[in-house]
């Protein structure tokens, strides 16, 4: 792999765990919210984070179903969740789907929704998942580097 096609995956890896991480931060303020705790934040942009979760969650959804449209890195993290879970792929879809209803109810409302605390759960994953395949990339191409193949 060139190192441009490496920086870019690794680029790609990390924008995806961002956007996994702004939602869990959008979740959070929701919870503060319900708890009695007024945190700064305007509700377009808790909307948005919301929304971008959402699109994260169906992105997934969709390369678990096998969608002939995803993208590799969204059928890689698909794969590994597979890995990680003890239900077939078609429950894990359910799953997703249910995961997908809460994330749309909650944007909608800008409340805390029961189910939340599974949306949360799940986007952990993801972003783990996705950082710990942006430091592979990353070592994989300092290897590379060190040993000075391409």
């Amino acid at each position: 792999m060139t190192r441009w096609r490496a920086k870019r995956r690794y680029e790609a890896n990390r924008r995806f765990g961002e956007r996994a991480d702004e939602a869990l931060v959008a979740i959070s303020i929701l919870k503060a919210k319900r708890d009695g705790i007024d945190l700064e934040q305007s509700e377009d942009d808790l909307r948005a984070k919301l929304e971008s979760g959402r699109h994260l969650l169906e992105q997934i959804r969709d390369a678990l179903d096998e969608d002939p449209n995803a993208d590799p890195y969204e059928l890689a993290i698909a794969e590994q969740i597979q890995e990680n879970a003890i239900t077939a792929r078609s429950r894990l879809v359910g799953d997703f789907d249910d995961l997908i209803e809460v994330m749309e109810a909650a944007e909608e409302t800008l409340t805390y929704q029961q189910g939340l605390d599974d949306v949360r759960e799940k986007l952990k994953e993801i972003s783990e998942t996705a950082n710990r395949t942006s430091r592979d990339s990353i070592n994989r191409m300092r290897g590379t580097l060190a040993n000075g193949t391409r």
